[in-house]
């Protein structure tokens, strides 16, 4: 019997909570990701929110890790520390049960979580970004003051486009999926994304409302096999 593979080194100190995720055996064998898969959910979601997707994309030989962010589900619930970097911050901390390259998905506020792990840790670690349907500008008028007011905030009130050039910049190939339907990338930013198109970036629409964007895997699927192809092979 195989035996299991080992935990993040940081698990060894108990003062320091981790977040609990899940690593799944790719299956597919053409049509996938180039490798090993990071796809980061979406804030109420979890680690099953993306797995279809996942299943639909990780070759065999390759592994799909789902964090599970904080505040949802078993991971962590500290009473503060709910900024973009926090999140990144606990994605870091099991870095070392990643394989050395990782081709990363992020859906809603993970897209933001995910391009902040990539800016960090930059093409040698990230081999490419895929964005579903995440706006990078600030929207400070969709802040709410409700019991999430700190991770509302720092969610909607700052820009955060210049993480596209920086990714750009460390080449790091990045698609944003972007739906009309959902109002979450406006028409005005979604002429910017498109007027960034080039060899590391693409702009592509798809449909249906936010909270179910995401689970047309016969439509995302194509246009990320296609990025893969065209944009991450050889990289």
């Amino acid at each position: 019997m195989t035996a299991p593979p080992p935990g993040p080194a940081l698990a060894e100190h108990p003062a320091i909570p981790l977040l609990d995720y899940d690593r799944v055996a790719g299956t597919v064998e053409n049509g996938s990701a180039p490798g090993s898969m990071l796809l980061v959910h979406g804030f109420g979601g979890g680690k099953q929110q993306l797995r279809e997707l996942g299943d639909a994309l990780c070759p065999a030989g390759s592994e799909a890790f789902y964090p599970v962010l904080r505040a949802h589900g078993t991971s962590p619930k500290p009473a503060w520390g709910y900024s973009v970097l926090d999140f990144a911050a606990d994605v870091h901390r099991i870095a070392d049960v990643l394989p050395e390259r990782v081709d990363a998905v992020g859906y809603s506020y993970g897209a933001l979580v995910s391009a902040v792990s990539a800016v960090t840790w930059g093409a040698a670690r990230i081999r490419s970004l895929v964005v579903i349907d995440q706006s990078f500008e600030a929207h400070p008028e969709r802040h709410e003051a409700d019991e999430w007011v700190e991770g509302s905030l720092l969610r909607w009130h700052y820009d955060f486009s210049h993480l596209l050039d920086v990714l750009h910049g460390l080449g790091v190939p990045v698609l944003v999926l972007g739906s009309p339907d959902s109002g979450v990338i406006g028409t005005d930013e979604e002429e910017r994304l498109l007027a960034r198109r080039d060899a590391l970036f693409d702009y592509r629409r798809i449909t249906g409302s936010h909270a179910e964007c995401y689970r047309d895997t016969e439509v995302l699927v194509p246009l990320m096999d296609e990025f893969y192809r065209t944009k991450v092979a050889g990289t």
